[in-house]
């Protein structure tokens, strides 16, 4: 059987993700062979509130828009949801035979990026370029190797100048004291997608009072400038483009009038999306013909929102932190907990439920080892033309189901381990073809990925080092004490333990220190639970100082360690 060619956006653009998108190609090779019939993608239509069958406008080829980050600020993980699930999706897209242009826009030109400007007497740009950069950092790290372009706004203020200057001659916008607005009583359909009616509505979050509206939901196209502000000229005079222009604009411009997907949070119907779609019909564009939302991040089962009093203590706000998280919990770690939930339902957050699915992850990795570092192009031709065993291809037909229907990643998530947990029951030399599969349909959501151990802060080059750092030393800091008060059983007990786990204990007038042997990083979970039968060891012993000094120092680097029925357990705080 002949190779299936790759579809051509297969090609990463962020760097990094080779593997990724080289597994993406090789799925879609194996999900042709393996199958005859023609492969239908059910998705949920906003708008019409139905699951409708994806048919592209250019049949094989998807445009995909998603609403990006305003760059004022740090990441939070509120920021990381949508490009993880779009690019999943887009990866789906490409496995299933189609060619995705998929676009995530940056808004550079927008009220909070121009207040921290004047808060801070930065210019307006360098704040933009920044958290851009920061944005788009993110993102590689997290694997999202499948956006094709990301336009920022300040690069298309002419055209979205030109696209008002249409709306304005067709009497869909108007002038007022303050910029341009448009006519929300002129569009019939406004309010189909978030099911508001016109007469009830407000002008929404971000847009100030003016005088002279012809309704209170009409919406800015353009403002006009004030002192201090970044401006363009216009046929209304000196200003910037209202927040809902610029996605319809840059959408229009990179995918066409008329598109496949628009996707974004749940947050962003109203006003956002609502107003983008009444403007560019408005504008005679047929604009997305799907559209897509993810559901929104809640604490706890609660929603939490900036204005919650516990976002005031940086213990509790920083766990939100795109950068703490991934450095806590590591990128393939935070990216499985996003996919875990069906993207259109609020995801739980919070610790408990990330270190739940890092330890599910790390397990899962473990039982992947002797092909994780494999590349997965070998042989192509062989493989998919040998059938699968009937259990594997049962896996496979499961897991392409879920996806089909609504790209639900969680049911196919759940069939993944469901494979896994079988292959478990297998003997060693047996599982490797069942690995295999278990692993490239993994690689297709971004998951088990080449060099992955699902740790955070990991002691790979370029790893932040911390967690895993602060781990060894208290662990080392109890090896010091144990030496000190002789207590050498302890002391020994540790040191056998960081040796077994690759990292290399040497020991200095100034104290010990540790180093990364050639085995790699060491296990977390497993320095863990061999610092709980350290602690077992010494209170049987009748050595409670060291078993006490142990919890109290893995306490002070963020492990919780508890007490149970003839065992020590622990979680991370």
């Amino acid at each position: 059987m002949a190779e299936t060619s790759p579809p051509a956006a297969c090609r990463p653009i962020l760097g990094g993700g080779e593997e990724s998108a080289r597994c993406v190609a090789i799925l879609h090779s194996r999900l042709q062979a393996a199958s005859s019939e023609p492969m239908t993608i059910q998705l949920y239509d906003s708008v019409s509130r139905t699951k409708r069958p994806l048919n592209p406008l250019q049949p094989g080829k998807v445009g995909m828009y998603v609403c990006g980050p305003t760059v004022y600020d740090d990441c939070h993980v509120g920021h990381l949801m949508g490009p993880v699930v779009f690019d999943t999706v887009a990866r789906w897209l490409m496995a299933r035979g189609h060619e995705v242009r998929f676009v995530i826009n940056i808004t550079d030109i927008d009220d909070k990026i121009i207040n921290r400007a004047i808060e801070s007497g930065e210019d307006w740009s360098a704040i933009a370029e920044r958290y851009t950069a920061q944005y788009l950092g993110f993102l590689k790290e997290l694997s999202v190797v499948t956006v094709t372009d990301h336009p920022r706004c300040s690069e298309y203020v002419q055209a979205m100048v030109d696209f008002i200057a249409d709306l304005v001659a067709g009497d869909m916008a108007y002038q007022a004291s303050d910029g341009v607005y448009f006519d929300v009583s002129q569009h019939e359909g406004y309010g189909k997608l978030s099911g508001r009616k016109l007469d009830d509505m407000l002008a929404g979050a971000r847009i100030q009072a003016s005088e002279g509206l012809r309704h209170p939901a009409d919406f800015a196209l353009w403002k006009n400038v004030k002192p201090g502000e970044p401006s363009w000229e216009s046929p209304w005079g000196p200003g910037r483009p209202g927040w809902h222009i610029e996605c319809s604009v840059m959408s229009s411009q990179l995918l066409g009038r008329t598109f496949d997907i628009h996707g974004g949070g749940d947050d962003l119907k109203f006003p956002h999306h609502e107003n983008e779609i009444a403007q560019s019909e408005a504008h005679g564009d047929g604009y997305a013909r799907h559209w897509m939302h993810n559901g929104l991040i809640q604490y706890e089962g609660r929603k939490i929102s900036k204005s919650d009093p516990r976002m005031q203590e940086e213990s509790f706000s920083q766990q939100f932190q795109a950068r703490w998280l991934l450095d806590r919990f590591g990128p393939s770690a935070v990216r499985f907990f996003l996919l875990r939930t069906p993207y259109g339902r609020p995801v739980d957050f919070g610790p408990k439920v990330l270190d739940g699915a890092q330890k599910g992850l790390i397990r899962a990795l473990k039982l992947l080892a002797p092909v994780l570092d494999q590349e997965s192009d070998r042989d192509l031709e062989a493989i998919c033309a040998v059938p699968l065993e009937e259990n594997l291809d049962k896996a496979r037909a499961s897991f392409c189901t879920a996806m089909d229907d609504d790209f639900n990643t969680g049911e196919a998530i759940a069939q993944l381990f469901t494979l896994a947990r079988d292959l478990r029951e297998v003997p060693e030399e047996a599982r490797t073809p069942g690995l295999e599969v278990l692993r490239d349909l993994g690689r297709i959501l971004g998951l088990f990925q080449l060099g992955d151990t699902g740790l955070g802060e990991g002691l790979g080059e370029g790893g932040d080092q911390a967690l895993l750092g602060k781990v060894l030393g208290a662990l080392l800091s109890v090896r010091e004490t144990a030496r000190s008060a002789g207590e050498f059983a302890t002391a020994d007990g540790v040191r056998d333990l960081l040796v077994a786990q690759g990292v290399e204990v040497s020991d200095s007038a100034e104290g010990a220190g540790w180093s990364v042997g050639s085995g790699g990083a060491p296990d977390l979970e497993g320095l863990l639970n061999g610092a709980m039968d350290l602690r077992e060891a010494a209170r049987e012993r009748g050595d409670y100082a060291t078993g006490d000094g142990i919890r109290d120092k893995l306490g002070e680097v963020g492990v919780s360690v508890q007490d149970a029925a003839g065992r020590s357990t622990w979680t991370l705080a």
